[in-house]
């Protein structure tokens, strides 16, 4: 339901290339000089593409630029990704993996955000390419031609002499992702600590500039993702950059929200007074910073609860982390339907009807949450559909009727609970009278039940009709008559 994400999608992919290293690209890149001719030397060239009939000049310009965004020393093949923003705003992927034995980068550019897949569809190509390079021609070919498969449907590619296959599988509408399948999410949970999530996510609720930064491209891009993944329903709005490649760190000091990763390199060429108030993580040292506390504005509820379930890590397996903050976004909006009414033939949202519908400790943040651009985004989506006659039911609606209901017998199971607790305090507890010998004096009844805490009721008292009244007592219940007759409770 993203509005950032492209839906009429009819391939797979776009494009596929294979950028190598200039000599001398990066090292100008990396010290901001042009040389005499007056024009940047590229930082790498495209030397092999599909298809040949690929003609999005600006796509193509930028891809060497994301393929080597900066000199990185890399011991290992990284895998990760970049985005680019079309003209109508929607997002183009690109992944990359980049071998250090050839000093080359193999790209993918494509509509579908299925980043598993298609990163782990370069080690396919790359392994082809390297073994077989007509059946890799093929296989490309192939995998180009045949379309995006429907929901719950497969698309399979035999390769190797129809020995292997690759799976093209369409990943459930709105499925949260997990752990261990999920590639962004696993490096995010394993390189970023608990507390961290929780300050990252509270500075995307307040819309900050936020940098993150790591000497690995791999673990950059893949935090990056994952954290932006834990704003669902909504949709970060802003300037959105896994991956800064060097000749665009002017974005640094863009005076509006941002999330953008950042690689060392190219962080330690700005300087604080150009970067001006920024939140940062480094996910290479697990430090966070700040001048901001967006975690104290959080509801001191949510906080806690959000502490709480991350530090059960052994409960963490699947969408178990996903669902945590998902939750947490249920609490926080997913009442929105009661503040929705019916005007002139359409739905709209009254904001002051939602304040007031929601909890007293929630309406606070939630007033100051109303005014960000991922709030209304998400209401004018949501409005949308309902005014179109589109029906949804995605993975934060259900779990928004989950926790209603589990509210609600929340409510019942405590009203249960203290009746059971009362009754059976009164009906087992040991009654004493005061008085026994004197027949016209003011009968007492006692107990030490610390429990028996109200007046009895008229049922129980089944012999007639008397006002018992309640003496105060710290060490026992006391519960008296002035009647002389009514002996016996």
């Amino acid at each position: 339901m993203s509005s950032r994400n492209k839906t009429d999608v009819k391939k797979l992919f776009e494009y596929w290339c294979e950028v190598s290293r200039t000599q001398g690209g990066i090292e100008q890149t990396n010290s901001l000089r042009y040389n005499g001719g007056g024009t940047s030397v590229p930082v790498g060239v495209i030397t092999e593409s599909f298809p040949e009939n690929f003609r999005d000049e600006k796509t193509i310009q930028d891809i060497p630029a994301f393929a080597f965004p900066c000199e990185f020393e890399s011991d290992s093949v990284q895998s990760y990704s970049f985005v680019l923003t079309t003209d109508d705003s929607k997002w183009r992927f690109g992944f990359c993996r980049h071998d250090p034995k050839t000093e080359s980068t193999m790209v993918i550019i494509t509509f579908l955000p299925w980043h598993d897949t298609f990163l782990r569809l370069l080690g396919v190509l790359a392994e082809l390419r390297r073994t077989d390079p007509k059946e890799f021609h093929q296989f490309l070919t192939e995998a180009y031609s045949s379309g995006v498969p429907d929901v719950g449907s497969k698309l399979i590619l035999k390769y190797s002499q129809e020995q292997s296959e690759f799976k093209f599988e369409r990943p459930k509408p709105f499925q949260l992702p997990s752990i261990p399948e999920n590639h962004n999410l696993n490096l995010y949970y394993n390189f970023v600590d608990p507390k961290n999530m929780i300050a990252v996510f509270a500075a995307m609720l307040a819309e900050r500039r936020i940098i993150f930064t790591s000497s690995r491209l791999d673990r950059l891009s893949s935090c990056i993702q994952a954290a932006n993944a834990f704003l669902y329903p909504m949709v970060w709005q802003h300037i959105f950059i896994p991956v800064l490649p060097m000749k665009l760190k002017d974005y640094l000091s863009a005076p509006m929200p941002y999330l953008i990763g950042v690689p060392h390199l190219v962080l330690e060429t700005m300087t604080p007074d150009e970067l001006g108030e920024v939140v940062t993580l480094n996910c290479d040292t697990k430090i966070f910073d700040s001048p901001f506390d967006d975690v104290h504005a959080m509801p001191a509820e949510i906080v806690s609860q959000l502490k709480k379930q991350l530090s059960h890590s052994n409960q963490h397996i699947g969408d178990r982390v996903s669902k945590i903050f998902l939750g947490v976004l249920v609490q926080l909006i997913g009442g929105y339907r009661d503040a929705v009414e019916f005007r002139d033939m359409s739905k709209t949202f009254n904001r002051d009807k939602f304040i007031e519908s929601r909890p007293s400790h929630l309406r606070p943040f939630l007033t100051k949450m109303m005014e960000l651009q991922i709030f209304q985004q998400f209401i004018d989506e949501r409005l949308e559909m309902m005014n179109t006659g589109l029906g949804f039911s995605d993975e934060f609606e259900q779990e928004t009727v989950r926790y209603a209901e589990k509210l609600k017998k929340r409510g019942r199971f405590h009203q249960l609970k203290e009746k059971i607790i009362y009754s059976a305090a009164f009906q087992t507890t040991r009654w004493k009278r005061n008085n026994s010998n004197c027949n016209n004096c003011q009968t007492t009844w006692y107990t030490e039940s610390p429990m028996v805490k109200e007046r009895p009721s008229k049922t129980l008292n089944r012999k007639s009709r008397v006002l018992w009244t309640k003496k105060a007592k710290p060490e026992k219940t006391i519960w008296y008559t002035e009647n002389p007759i009514n002996e016996r409770y």
